[in-house]
């Protein structure tokens, strides 16, 4: 029992990352890197805007799945009444 808990500890079996904390992983990992070139940090720039706007286009997109669940819930309220 207690394996089992621990490999799905250190593994994270069965969990799968959201978009947000794989977003959040990206933009840290850009902002470790150090450019050499003045075209490189021009790239690590646009990446990190695009994260920015990423990160905004998915934040929309969960509110409207989280909206369109609680219409869910309420048709089937309804429709058992």
């Amino acid at each position: 029992m207690l394996n089992k808990i621990t490999r799905e500890f250190i593994l994270n079996e069965g969990v799968a990352p959201t978009f947000q904390s794989w977003i959040q992983s990206l933009f840290e990992n850009l902002h470790s890197l150090r450019p050499r070139t003045i075209s490189d940090q021009r790239r690590i720039e646009q990446m990190k805007y695009q994260l920015v706007e990423l990160r905004k286009i998915t934040r929309r997109m969960q509110e409207n799945i989280n909206r369109l669940e609680e219409q869910v819930v309420l048709l089937q309220e309804d429709k058992n009444e």
